[in-house]
């Protein structure tokens, strides 16, 4: 049994931004709450966005969930003010131990832009790049681990979003690590094995 396998405490360095992105019902969920699990407590500040940790966006959030605007362009720049609100403490959460975050600017692309919701307002791609990059300017991720291999169907996981994810994927060469599909216990060992070889993690 390797020592993944064994189930040795893992130590986030102190400033790595780790990302969980990719389609939804792909397992990013299942994934994160093993990590929360295994990592030393009080190290690491986890944050899912848009809702944040801060309640204005958590309630925002809930509202988009429940009762979503008829507007692609209005839900994305709702998104995209959640992501404007949290990132002071998401900054300080990086500044102060490792962050990780369960979902990036690249789901706002790749389905707002990608999936052709942003499209069909009218809006130009540069404009609302420029607006997503400005937003996220003060955070850089270390590493994405991107889940392209949806568990089921999925109504958000349209047309254009996968595509939309590998060509971000492939804009950014380095930072991403696609996840093979495996089961459970093998994606969860072959995340930190990724962690560990780009020296963002280790093993107690």
């Amino acid at each position: 049994m390797s020592a993944t396998a064994a189930g040795n405490q893992l130590i986030l360095e102190p400033g790595a931004v780790v990302v969980f992105e990719g389609l939804d019902r792909a397992g990013k969920s299942t994934q994160l709450e093993l990590l929360q699990h295994r990592v030393a407590p009080g190290t690491v500040t986890f944050a899912h966005m848009p809702s944040g940790t801060v309640m204005f966006t958590q309630e925002l959030y809930l509202l988009l969930e429940n009762h979503p605007p008829a507007s692609g362009l209005a839900r994305q720049l709702a998104h995209l003010a959640c992501h404007s609100e949290n990132m002071l403490s998401l900054v300080d959460g990086a500044a102060s131990g490792a962050l990780v975050l369960d979902r990036w600017w690249w789901s706002t692309v790749a389905y707002g832009w990608y999936g052709g919701a942003v499209q069909a307002s009218g809006i130009s791609e540069s404009t609302f790049r420029e607006l997503v990059s400005v937003v996220w300017a003060p955070l850089t991720a270390s590493i994405v681990l991107l889940f392209l291999t949806p568990r089921g169907e999925d109504p958000n996981n349209v047309s254009g979003v996968e595509d939309g994810y590998r060509e971000l994927a492939g804009a950014h060469p380095g930072l991403a690590v696609v996840v093979p599909d495996m089961d459970e216990g093998d994606t969860h060992n072959y995340l930190v094995d990724s962690l560990i070889s780009a020296s963002l993690a280790r093993l107690s």
